[in-house]
């Protein structure tokens, strides 16, 4: 096999590795949205709803009754989400080294 050929070819693992690692180390993040209502719980689930960000996916949701006196309730629900990673950018890869000419 060529040098040149042998180093180009280690180059190219080295960035496709580093890609993997970058990956695995950028985990989804979770968060959490709660929203308090005195109207029903259903307006209550949605208000919350309403505000996980755009493009989250909801994983969990709970909503309870809070007896707040004098038969009046008010509503709290909360809403789980993930957040996806941002792509990270492809790898490049340098250009080979051209060959050596050996006498």
């Amino acid at each position: 096999m060529a040098p040149g050929f042998q180093r180009s070819g280690f180059r190219l693992t080295v960035a496709l590795l580093a890609g993997c690692l970058a990956l695995l180390a950028v985990p989804a993040r979770a968060g959490s949205v709660t929203a308090e209502s005195i109207f029903d719980r259903q307006a209550t689930r949605q208000q919350a709803k309403s505000q996980v960000p755009k493009g989250a996916t909801i994983t969990r949701t709970v909503c309870e009754d809070l007896e707040v006196g004098m038969d009046n309730t008010r509503y709290r629900c909360t809403v789980f989400y993930t957040t996806a990673p941002a792509s990270p950018a492809p790898a490049t890869t340098a250009p080979a080294a051209p060959a050596t000419s050996q006498p």
